[in-house]
């Protein structure tokens, strides 16, 4: 393989694309045919959600396939997260009845041992978690604790990092190479916050972004909905220029591909079975008043001593 198609093939690895429709595109199709590990399923129903997993996993049968925050529809209850009382084990029962092995809108929570123990929970049966967004400022004992508990990835947000320079934590390696993986210990997958947001593509681009945040240290670039066949050629060519100038390495992008490689088969083991959803159990009158919609999920487990301060490398 030469050089050229060398610097391509780690670039799909390290792409996640954002899915509406139940039929894969055409470029989304292809690229999973060259190496990228999966795609985020953005779409509003449950049928919807499994029609498009469906899809993937006949292409691509190991494949990632990870929900944004929010659950598709009225019932779904999997948007409950760390930070607002839902349980890791009801949360993977949503998401694995979805197909889902990536949850992407885990939240931190402030109470000490919650995030520990919703991660641990979730991933039990599958899930892997991505907690964030990270910042590389604010509490950061969430992050500790989710790291320690061997948390599969941490998403960097968009939040300007600390410095005063204005540059989001997603593209800074000062946040994710100086904060996350030094002063936390982390070693996961770090992964973007979606690079189609107007802060994003006003001052960068999306293809200029892509690259910043591979340099920054993050290894999952997440294209969110709005990135189409152009953008992902444009990332492309972007990359290959930033390698050319010795702005990017090609060890970079091997790194990011390993750790995302990790990931992958990660998902692909077999993992207890998750219970059932709740919504399977419980009959759901045809209309549902706002407080009933808004009902935490009671949290599983109970809470035991907060993580360390620094938390060990999960790179597992």
């Amino acid at each position: 393989m030469n050089t050229q198609h060398r610097i391509a093939a780690l670039v799909d690895a390290c792409l996640l694309p954002s899915c509406r429709t139940e039929r894969l595109p055409e470029w989304i199709r292809l690229g999973l045919d060259r190496g990228m590990p999966g795609v985020v399923v953005c779409a509003r129903t449950p049928d919807a959600s499994r029609r498009i997993t469906a899809a993937l996993h006949e292409r691509l049968p190991d494949g990632l396939t990870g929900r944004p925050g929010g659950a598709p529809g009225r019932r779904g209850r999997y948007g409950n997260d760390s930070g607002n009382g839902g349980s890791g084990s009801s949360a993977a029962a949503e998401l694995v009845s979805l197909g889902t092995n990536l949850h992407l809108g885990v939240r931190p929570a402030l109470r000490a041992d919650e995030t520990r123990v919703f991660v641990t929970d979730l991933q039990a049966h599958g899930v892997a978690a991505a907690l964030g967004p990270f910042t590389g400022e604010g509490p950061l004992r969430p992050f500790a604790e989710g790291a320690a508990a061997g948390v599969r990835a941490i998403t960097a947000g968009r939040t300007p990092a600390p410095g005063g320079d204005g540059v989001p934590a997603t593209l800074s390696a000062r946040a994710v190479t100086g904060v996350l993986r030094g002063e936390l210990g982390y070693g996961g997958v770090v992964v973007s916050d979606t690079l189609d947001a107007p802060s994003i593509v006003d001052g960068w681009g999306v293809p200029g972004a892509a690259v910043l945040a591979w340099i920054a240290g993050v290894d999952l670039v997440q294209l969110g909905p709005a990135c189409g066949a152009g953008v992902h050629e444009a990332i492309h060519t972007a990359a290959a220029r930033a390698v050319a100038d010795g702005d990017l390495s090609p060890a970079r992008l091997e790194e990011a591909a390993e750790r995302v490689a990790r990931l992958r088969r990660w998902a692909s083991e077999p993992r207890m079975p998750a219970p059932a959803p709740v919504s399977a159990l419980t009959p759901v009158p045809a209309e549902r008043g706002p407080a009933a919609d808004a009902a935490p999920v009671p949290a599983a487990g109970s809470a035991r001593a907060a993580a360390p301060a620094r938390a060990t490398a999960t790179g597992r």
